[in-house]
């Protein structure tokens, strides 16, 4: 295993911050390429995951950033092997369990990853309280008193529209983001990622609640139950994961920005008014309102699914690009810590806010092992 130079050895000048750091594939003060001038926004290598593209639309290393590389396939492989149940037990018009499964998946696989980077750090509790659980309270009120309510003004009006396709979509949006703002002003939490993990479990919580309250009558009917199997699993694949993908992505993607703005950990050299907090915001309701009419619209299951599926997507490109550029972006001054083994790529180098072999950042490793340092040999007697 071939490390990168300690502190002491010669340091070279980074192309894209000139600043003298130790050499290596990637500067680890701005994590920039330092064989490639051009190279400074790293449009090949996403800094939470230096082996995959920016441009991915990957739901595990964008919305869970903080799990290495050795353990991501884990979760990728029991997200996709729980979408197959979910779809299998559907085809087989296992309604009630399908849409079990399916509300359960993404919300119980995240409490996992939380678990395991401790993200909460010393604080779980109150952390799960606003974000979790606060999103399933919030969900519940949505669903027993706003759909309920509406469904009585819509009757015999030309309001559907702007009530399904607008309004309750813009609520929904407002009450995932609500549970997150109550850590806004932690100074501990002051990372961009950290306002990307509230956000993303304040809306799985939120999804689950309205999914059971939503889909409360198959939950409480026979376990086999009746009709076209391929418009209910489209309906379940739709409500209970497509839905949960998408609400996760548009809240991380107003709180990561929203934690940016507030804790000012930025230093100017990847700003953009497109990657600001007024655009991720405008993204993220836009991409409600527009989904929200179109399964008013869409008659046809399939192609309401479809596009879902594509928004999902484009929201998981559009804020991994806003991840990374704020990653690459995060940091304060010049620092060359002691060596210490990358949990990314294992190798041992000076601590700095990137990996100078792999070029991870390093506050997208797991809390608790932001760095593992090389114990100091023990004194001669």
């Amino acid at each position: 295993m071939s490390d990168v130079p300690a502190p002491g050895d010669a340091a070279v000048r980074c192309p894209h911050c000139d600043e003298p750091v130790p050499p290596g594939a990637y500067c680890g003060n701005c994590g920039g390429h330092l064989a490639d001038a051009e190279a400074g926004r790293r449009r090949f290598a996403y800094a939470a995951a230096p082996h995959e593209s920016v441009h991915r639309a990957a739901v595990v290393s964008t919305l869970f950033p903080h799990l290495p590389h050795r353990h991501a396939h884990v979760f990728r492989e029991v997200l996709g092997g729980g979408v197959a149940v979910v779809i299998l037990l559907a085809a087989l018009r296992l309604y009630t369990p399908a849409t079990i499964a399916a509300a359960l998946l993404l919300p119980v696989l995240y409490l996992l990853y939380l678990y395991e980077v401790e993200v909460y750090e010393h604080e779980p509790v109150p952390v799960l309280a606003v974000t979790a659980v606060a999103g399933v309270v919030l969900g519940m009120a949505y669903s027993l008193v706003l759909q309920h309510v509406s469904q009585l003004a819509l009757a015999g009006t030309g309001s559907g529209p702007l009530v399904s396709g607008v309004l309750l979509p813009v609520i929904a949006q407002l009450l995932m983001v609500a549970g997150p703002l109550l850590l806004l002003s932690r100074a501990h939490f002051d990372e961009v990622l950290d306002g990307l993990t509230f956000g993303v479990a304040a809306a799985l919580g939120f999804t689950l609640a309205t999914v059971v309250a939503g889909e409360w009558h198959v939950l409480t009917a026979s376990l086999r139950g009746s009709g076209v199997p391929t418009d209910s699993m489209l309906r379940i694949v739709r409500g209970g994961i497509l839905a949960a993908v998408v609400n996760a992505t548009t809240t991380g993607l107003i709180t990561a920005t929203l934690w940016q703005r507030r804790h000012h950990r930025g230093r100017g050299r990847h700003r953009s008014a497109w990657r600001g907090l007024p655009a991720s915001a405008g993204v993220a309701f836009v991409a409600q309102i527009g989904l929200g009419l179109a399964s008013y619209f869409i008659q046809d299951l399939l192609l309401d699914v479809v596009v879902w599926a594509m928004a999902a997507a484009l929201l998981l490109v559009w804020l991994r690009v806003v991840l990374h550029h704020a990653l690459l972006d995060e940091g304060g001054a010049l620092r060359v810590g002691a060596p210490a083994i990358c949990v990314e790529c294992h190798h041992v180098v000076p601590t700095m806010l990137f990996c100078p072999s792999c070029g991870a950042a390093r506050s997208a490793a797991p809390k608790q092992l932001h760095v593992r340092a090389i114990p100091a040999p023990e004194a001669p007697a």
